[in-house]
């Protein structure tokens, strides 16, 4: 039961991630890193271009 747990964040982690790697940033490791820090992106979040590039706190 706890490895089904596991798989289950692990999928609901790579969600959040694929929501920024739309938002120009690199899947792996920053979207990854922006699920913990920031969790999912707003409208003026983003990589690059966004109005608030959250690349560069």
């Amino acid at each position: 039961m706890p490895s089904l747990v596991v798989v289950v964040l692990v999928v609901l982690w790579t969600v959040f991630a694929v929501q920024w790697k739309e938002k120009d940033c690199a899947f792996v490791p920053t979207s990854y890193l922006l699920v913990i820090t920031h969790g999912t992106p707003s409208v003026f979040e983003g990589c690059g271009d966004y109005s608030v590039d959250v690349t560069h706190d």
